[in-house]
């Protein structure tokens, strides 16, 4: 995440207990489905870990998802 130069790590999770990595690395760390035709949620968790910097504020970052079908 980014707040003009500042940034700060942090990783997805694929589960509460942030034990899953969400990744890009298919079979091993994504998710699979089949779809209904309709809209599809899936739920996301984030950690952001201990951080010496940067500031306090507030910071945006993108995330893309890709749909095989």
């Amino acid at each position: 995440m980014t707040k003009g130069a500042a940034t700060i790590v942090y990783s997805l999770y694929k589960d509460s207990a942030r034990s899953s990595v969400w990744g890009n690395t298919v079979g091993t760390n994504t998710a699979a489905g089949t779809g209904t035709g309709s809209a599809q949620t899936s739920t996301v968790f984030g950690r952001v870990p201990p951080q010496s910097v940067p500031a306090p504020g507030t910071y945006n970052d993108t995330i893309v998802v890709t749909a095989t079908f």
